[in-house]
């Protein structure tokens, strides 16, 4: 699935529309501050891109801001509620960032386990992040005053459970240290991870700020979570690890304003330049969807 791999068969053998039939549905689990995963292009042109392939895509749409637990129970709903509508027995899971996180506590809910034929993570931060650590430390009067308004904004855009500060405090490294130890790998589920690493602050230029400050205190990350915190299951690899310019966080969910619009100079100079330095690396994140999911179709799930 990175670079270096090779396939025992090519999906182009194969007509179009079966390149991406999986025995079980694909679930996408989207991270923090998403909500409706589709209509706000979560996952850029992902869903349509993998349905002409062949693939049946779902999404989930689990709060922007919402704690690990209270997060897995909402997708405790709607993966049970999908399995109804539809007459499925499992999904195969593939989730974004946080999403990663949220989906393994689902994995350990009642019924769960049964119906989840394999996770997949992209640059989920399974062993936190210590810059995040800050949110965990802070004084309790500070989370409130920091977290409610922002809380309340996103109640008013459809979050159920949101609360800024705890999420973020989940996510640092002495959270996750606890974390790790209540919801260590599920044995019984196919678990594989991958992760980018955005190698300049012009390769998206959104986390012009967060990229060195992590790289100062966990080494190479993608703008938010460091690689060696992604690392969980069968660790699968660096996305595009021979560019020259790397992934951001954003990148491998074709999030980027820059993969949506018309190559022009009239767009956002930022997104602007970093629509021409993943150009010079040449990587197609689309055709990379295809291929893991057809790599899971060839693993029988």
């Amino acid at each position: 699935m990175t670079e270096q791999s090779s396939n025992s068969c090519s999906i182009e053998e194969l007509p179009l529309h079966e390149q991406c039939t999986t025995r079980y549905p694909l679930l996408l689990v989207h991270g923090v501050a998403s909500k409706n995963a589709e209509k706000y292009h979560h996952w850029g042109r992902i869903p349509r891109t993998l349905r002409e392939h062949g693939a049946e895509v779902y999404v989930s749409s689990q709060d922007a801001w919402g704690s690990h637990t209270s997060n897995a129970w909402q997708l405790h709903h709607e993966l049970s509620q999908i399995v109804e509508d539809h007459q499925i027995d499992k999904v195969n899971i593939i989730a974004h960032s946080k999403g990663g996180i949220d989906t393994r506590v689902l994995a350990t809910l009642p019924g769960m386990s049964e119906r989840i034929a394999s996770i997949t993570t992209l640059s989920s931060p399974h062993y936190g992040v210590r810059a995040l650590d800050v949110f965990e430390l802070a004084p309790k009067l500070l989370q409130k005053v920091v977290s409610t308004p922002i809380d309340i904004a996103m109640i008013l855009k459809g979050d159920e459970n949101p609360s800024f500060v705890m999420t973020c405090g989940e996510l640092g490294t002495l959270a996750m240290r606890q974390f790790n130890e209540l919801y260590p790998l599920p044995q019984e589920i196919y678990f594989q991870s991958f992760s980018v690493v955005q190698k300049s602050i012009f390769t998206d230029l959104f986390f012009a700020a967060s990229l060195p400050v992590i790289h100062l205190t966990e080494g190479e990350n993608d703008g938010l979570v460091p690689e060696m915190s992604t690392r969980f299951g069968s660790y699968q690899g660096r996305i595009g690890a021979t560019g020259r310019w790397g992934l951001s966080h954003r990148d491998i969910v074709d999030q980027s304003l820059a993969d949506m619009l018309p190559d022009s100079p009239s767009l956002p100079w930022s997104e602007y330049l970093s629509r021409q330095h993943r150009n010079r690396d040449s990587f197609d994140v689309l055709a990379w969807w295809v291929e893991l999911v057809a790599d899971l179709k060839r693993r029988g799930f």
